[in-house]
């Protein structure tokens, strides 16, 4: 495929740095999680050494590496084999992508690795694939190995605090420990510096009340909501949801994400506990922050039926002005569904500095009644639904914000998803290794639409090798074996897509279209813009139109190097206007008043628009 390589960052020469670390190439566009604490080490050719075995990269969707990052990756067969890197920053907290092979039961397979700086040994971890290999036969994955249908997630994360920081210009090296007969397959580690705990003393709050590890936890929190709970450093295990109800004003607080881990043991293959998970909430003015949320939970549904979800790790509506800031959750159903179902308001809640990964849905989705929420500066990775998505069903979505955030490996649906609503914002995004699509616009879930006014505004995002190709199920394809664009929009089914505006779009190396336009069933896409849309590398089109009915507006667009042309013929009842007219004028966000350049910690420019706080390169900060 051409361009395979266009993305794959070198050594950092720029920054002056002879570190293996990785650079995301949309950093120097401001896209992304640009302030994220954690550098990148790829088990790739070229970014590491190693006495493994490479794993050439691959789009067919039976090999393993087809699910990696950049679809290369580095497999550890025998014992003392290692894959290392020299480090450019400092760091004591290790996250590592793996696969390890999944067992005749669906319950995963383990390993031992050792973690060293240098020859200092510093950590042992136990790789489990518990978590991973989800399988697919019919609509939804399950656990239940089934060779002959279609097989997904075959990775899965773990993290460590290691017992010192890795210095600068050491080198950090993963060993295999276990002799045993499987491979263990390493795609990258994420290195960051740790910070310190937060403290109960730290927390300016009249009313705090500490749990001291006496009891159930979500007993403890349940008794003393409309309070600022702090929980400490540990692990807290508890078989039962936590509810924030009936008090506005509940803070939940941990020691930070590295320290404080609730953990919900309910299994997920008892149908009496199979939703006791997770934290819902409907009340306002609520903050939680510093939480690590993990479960037992290995599968999205209890027995592959959607009428038994077996729960999100935030859910509920959240009332108004709520914040969910510094936490992480994995191995959930979804990692949060905002949504009011009964009643309560659903507005302005913010999540922030977050990590949604390895989930077996949707990263977050902001359906029902979800009015003003902003999502930022978060890390999506390896969720099976949707990573960012608006949903509206029965009751209007409204004003939702996406903003850097990085989404990759994405593997059923998308990474951003829009399905009806109106006047919501997608920006400054980076998308990368969709296996599915990257981004999708469409009608395809029923509800009340998109908004006749207000248009839904998607500018400055990148788009990296995202989408398929038709074929055979488990092969090629989505879950349907259908084929997907890496951009998608789609007026089908259910209602018109209307009133969607995409500027400065850069969509490269795609798997398949690049994107794909489709109407059907009667209805349209009406009142389309692409603006500053660049499109590099597909060895389909550039733009292939399906049924595609209704009117789209270009402008400035800009396709190459793709297998079969730049876009298939025009439908005859698709109207164009090429000069992006009345249809598709928007006001562009205002720029700042001063004249100044901000950096984040990696040196990169951070746009004027930029809506949070960020650390310069010299300690500086640009506030809301």
């Amino acid at each position: 495929m051409q361009h395979r390589f266009c993305f794959i960052a070198l050594l950092s020469v720029s920054l002056g740095l002879s570190a293996q670390v990785y650079t995301f190439p949309t950093d120097a566009l401001g896209q992304g999680y640009i302030t994220r604490p954690y550098e990148r080490y790829e088990a790739e050719e070229g970014l590491c050494n190693t006495t493994g075995q490479f794993l050439a990269p691959s789009d067919r969707q039976t090999d393993l590496q087809s699910e990696a990052s950049h679809q290369q990756a580095v497999q550890l067969l025998h014992s003392s084999d290692y894959v290392q890197w020299m480090v450019n920053r400092p760091g004591d907290g290790l996250t590592l992508r793996f696969s390890l092979p999944d067992n005749d039961e669906g319950t995963g397979t383990r390993g031992t690795i050792a973690i060293y700086a240098g020859e200092e040994q510093l950590a042992t971890m136990e790789l489990n694939s518990y978590w991973a290999w989800q399988y697919c036969s019919d609509n939804y994955p399950g656990n239940t190995p089934n060779a002959n249908g279609l097989i997904r997630m075959r990775f899965d994360e773990q993290h460590i605090r290691l017992s010192r920081p890795v210095q600068s210009g050491e080198t950090l090296r993963i060993e295999r420990v276990t002799d045993d007969s499987h491979p263990y397959t390493i795609d990258f580690v994420e290195l960051e510096p740790v910070p310190a705990p937060v403290l109960a003393s730290d927390i300016q709050a009249d009313n705090i009340v500490t749990f001291d590890g006496n009891g159930d936890i979500a007993d403890f929190i349940h008794a003393h909501v409309g309070q600022t709970i702090y929980i400490p450093e540990g692990r807290w295990e508890t078989q039962k949801r936590i509810y924030l109800r009936n008090k506005d004003n509940t803070a939940l607080i941990g020691a930070g994400m590295w320290y404080t881990e609730i953990y919900f043991a309910a299994p997920s293959d008892n149908a009496s506990t199979y939703s006791h998970r997770g934290i819902e909430a409907d009340r306002s003015n609520l903050r939680v922050e510093g939480l690590y949320l993990n479960t037992a939970n290995n599968r999205r549904y209890y027995q592959e039926d959607s009428r038994y979800q077996v729960g999100k790790a935030f859910m509920g509506s959240w009332g108004r002005n709520s914040v969910i800031r510094n936490c992480w959750a994995e191995h959930f159903e979804c990692g949060a569904w905002i949504a009011d179902y009964s009643g309560t308001p659903c507005e302005d809640l913010l999540v922030e500095d977050c990590r949604f990964r390895n989930n077996y849905a949707d990263g977050i989705n902001c359906s029902q009644a979800s009015t003003g929420h902003i999502v930022r500066n978060c890390s999506f990775r390896n969720n099976g639904d949707d990573d960012m998505a608006s949903w509206t069903t029965s009751r209007r979505c409204t004003s939702v914000e996406f903003a850097y955030c990085t989404a990759e490996n994405n593997w059923r649906a998308s990474s951003l998803g829009f399905f009806g609503g109106t006047a919501h914002r997608a920006h400054h995004l980076a998308i990368f290794d969709g296996l599915e699509c990257g981004a999708r616009v469409n009608a395809d879930f029923s509800g009340k639409g998109f908004g006749d006014t207000d248009s839904i505004y998607i500018h400055d995002i990148t788009i990296q090798h995202c989408g398929c190709s038709f074929g055979k199920k488990g092969e090629a394809g989505d879950f349907w074996g259908n084929q997907q664009g890496a951009l998608n929009i789609g007026g089908t089914n259910y209602y018109n897509v209307q009133n969607i505006v995409f500027d400065n779009i850069t969509v490269t190396d795609s798997r398949n279209n690049a994107v794909h336009m489709i109407a059907g069933n009667g209805k349209q896409l009406q009142n389309i813009t692409l603006r500053n849309v660049t499109i590099d590398g597909a060895p389909q089109y550039g733009i292939y139109y399906q049924g595609a009915n209704g009117n789209v507006a270009y402008c400035n667009l800009n396709i190459s190097n793709c297998g079969k042309g730049e876009q298939t013929a025009h439908m005859p009842t698709l109207i164009i206007d090429e000069t992006c007219g009345q249809s598709s004028a928007i006001d562009l966000p205002n720029a700042p008043e001063e004249n100044i350049v901000w950096y984040n910690l990696l040196g990169f420019p951070i746009p004027a628009d930029y809506h949070g706080i960020a650390v310069s390169a010299k300690g500086k900060k640009l506030i809301n």
